[in-house]
């Protein structure tokens, strides 16, 4: 009884020796399975990346500028006289070709008259004499004189008709009265301003931009504007000057024109922001712009395998809004490096994070 009693815990104390020893050898491995994926990460450099990929690039282009009126005219009189009649006031819109002041026209009114009557008379006579030529009843000298006065008389006249005409002041344009210079009886003389005429149907942008931006920049081509004075509404205009002299800080004048709108009129001299979308018309193979390190003129970049990074160098063509194209070096799909670039060193073992 006492040897059975003796086995059973000699059994007993040998099961709890073993089960001891085999904590004790599994916690072993598992601290040194610790200690390996510590070492693992401190041998290895924490990385983003990014996959090499084809994307069509679009780039905005944004300057301010100031808003003009499409046309300024300050209308002058070719003729003078006092001022019978007008039409117009400060404010009002007027069509071109509206007659706007009629001056006193009597007295170029009668030398029209006399003149269109004189050269009436002078055709006739040319004529008359012109019949008579067969048969050699006028000297080629008489005939020559006739139709010299026939040609002065016709100068006459078209003189007469134009200072006649002169007299009533017709829009050259069409446009809004922003100032008128006279009142009704006023004596007007040649070349004395009339009105001030501005045409605010369609409007110009003007801004000035450097010559990065320049070459990005076609007439005919569509753009974005907008105004201060209604945040949130814009316009859509057209490229249609593109200066090529620059000024003094070497930027060159661009105009866009824009349609104006009734419901947000825009108005002479306010501030506005253009905007121009640009895009490669292809895809392009492209990476970030922090994915290269170095220079733009020798890009280099770390191309990730099997969890090694390695430096590659690579040829731009360009960088748009922070993405560069990939002119070789690089295919696609390639795993780039994105940031952590600063503590790598060709060849170095990497932890990918995103991944």
């Amino acid at each position: 009884m006492k040897t059975s009693k003796k086995i059973v815990i000699s059994v007993v104390a040998m099961a709890a020796v073993l089960s001891v020893a085999y904590k004790l050898i599994d916690v072993k491995h598992r601290k040194k399975a610790d200690i390996d994926l510590v070492n693992k990460a401190k041998s290895e450099i924490t990385v983003t990346t990014t996959t090499v990929k084809y994307d069509v690039i679009k780039s905005d282009i944004s300057y301010h500028g100031t808003f003009e009126p499409y046309s300024e005219v300050t209308v002058v009189s070719e003729s003078q006289g006092k001022v019978n009649k007008y039409t117009i006031n400060e404010g009002d819109f007027i069509s071109e070709g509206v007659t706007m002041v009629w001056l006193d026209s009597d007295l170029t009114g009668y030398q029209l008259e006399t003149a269109e009557a004189a050269w009436l008379k002078a055709q006739n006579d040319l004529k008359r004499f012109e019949n008579l030529t067969p048969g050699e009843s006028v000297s080629t000298q008489q005939l020559e004189e006739i139709k010299f006065a026939c040609q002065n008389a016709r100068s006459t006249y078209l003189t007469s008709k134009k200072q006649y005409e002169n007299a009533f002041i017709k829009a050259p344009i069409s446009g809004t009265v922003s100032k008128r210079y006279f009142e009704k009886g006023s004596f007007i003389a040649p070349g004395s301003p009339v009105a001030d005429l501005i045409n605010t149907q369609k409007m110009k942008f003007n801004t000035w931009v450097t010559a990065t931006d320049l070459i990005k920049i076609k007439p005919g081509q569509k753009v974005i504007l907008t105004s201060d004075l209604y945040p949130g509404v814009s316009y859509e205009g057209t490229i249609k000057i593109i200066g090529v002299k620059p000024d003094n800080s070497r930027r060159y004048l661009v105009q866009a024109e824009v349609i104006n709108s009734s419901e947000n009129p825009l108005v002479s001299g306010i501030d506005g922001t253009i905007r121009i979308q640009n895009a490669i018309g292809e895809k392009s193979l492209v990476i970030p712009r922090n994915c290269i390190i170095s220079s733009a003129i020798q890009p280099m970049v770390y191309v990730v395998s099997d969890g090694t990074a390695k430096l590659r160098e690579i040829i731009i063509s360009q960088i748009i809004d922070g993405q560069a194209i990939i002119e070789s070096g690089l295919t696609e799909g390639d795993i780039v490096v994105l940031s952590g670039q600063i503590n790598l060193k060709n060849n170095a073992a990497v932890a990918v994070l995103n991944n």
